[in-house]
């Protein structure tokens, strides 16, 4: 969101664990250091006189986004990919950035200051110059700020369940509010989901898919290979949807009575795959919406 008469441009980023999201885009999160300048400008960053590849591929699982460079390099991927968007070259930039809502005390001054270490900084990316000086930082929870937008529009009793890479966060909402006793982040989600998958694909057929294979089962339902592989994984992305829907039970919620909205990456396999169907169950299946949510909150209370 660029801000003409200030001169700032807000970037609202999702530092997902397997994907980067912005307002306007999804890139992937790999981050490769290269000896020397690539062959191809395509995703290849230069900054301080070393050049990487940002934006392809996965990186290995990571306990936290500040323990290297990698989140740095990816975050300056987004600004540059918003600022290409906006046809700027050189802004001020204020980032609005989320961590989990269990975890927010405990991580949120690690990341300000993680995102905040070079305020002006020059770089290249994909053939382009660019300039950026951040100038500051807000930090939200995630998984709340994908429905700040429009909560007001949903029951004021709500369950918000985020079904990400590496996290499911949970939210239970009264009048609107988060009640914090209620909320959980639970440490496995679609990457320990893919590779469950794999292991029993492997087991029973001697194969093994690529995450994009399975990925595209969970998007659209199916797969273009061969039927008995995408049989299997269907089958074990509606356990791995029945274990969501048990979870909620064990917290003390009724999924066929309360109020949920799935979102993240795994909301398109709850409404494929999941067995609680009804009017109080709904999908939002934009991953963008995290980010989405960020630069709106942010905005409202930057510029209102």
């Amino acid at each position: 969101m660029y801000f003409e008469e200030q001169g700032v441009l807000l970037v609202g980023i999702d530092h997902g664990f397997q994907t980067m999201k912005t307002n306007h885009f999804i890139y992937e999160n790999g981050v490769t250091a290269l000896g020397g300048e690539a062959t191809l400008t395509t995703n290849t960053m230069l900054v301080e006189d070393s050049y990487f590849k940002v934006g392809e591929g996965r990186l290995p699982m990571k306990d936290t986004k500040t323990e290297d460079n990698d989140y740095f390099l990816l975050t300056l991927a987004g600004i540059a990919k918003e600022m290409e968007y906006y046809d700027l070259y050189a802004t001020d930039v204020i980032l609005a950035a989320g961590l989990p809502f269990t975890r927010f005390g405990q991580e949120k001054e690690a990341f300000t200051k993680y995102l905040k270490r070079n305020r002006r900084i020059d770089f290249n990316y994909c053939g382009r110059n660019y300039e950026a000086r951040i100038v500051d930082v807000y930090l939200y929870p995630q998984c709340y700020a994908a429905v700040a937008d429009r909560l007001t529009n949903m029951s004021p009793e709500q369950l918000i369940v985020d079904i990400g890479s590496k996290t499911i966060d949970i939210i239970h909402t009264n009048k609107y509010v988060p009640v914090e006793k209620d909320c959980v982040t639970i440490p496995e989600a679609l990457i320990q989901c893919m590779a469950a998958i794999n292991n029993v694909v492997y087991r029973k057929t001697n194969h093994k898919l690529s995450e994009q294979q399975i990925q595209q089962v969970m998007m659209t339902g199916t797969g273009d290979f061969p039927e008995k592989l995408v049989v299997i994984v269907q089958e074990e992305l509606r356990l791995f949807a029945k274990g969501i829907e048990a979870k909620l039970k064990e917290l003390g919620f009724d999924p066929e009575l309360t109020p949920i909205v799935y979102l993240g990456g795994g909301a398109s396999v709850m409404r494929m795959f999941g067995s609680m169907k009804g009017p109080n169950i709904c999908y939002l299946e934009d991953v963008r919406a995290n980010a989405i949510g960020y630069e709106y909150i942010a905005s409202r209370k930057l510029f209102k």
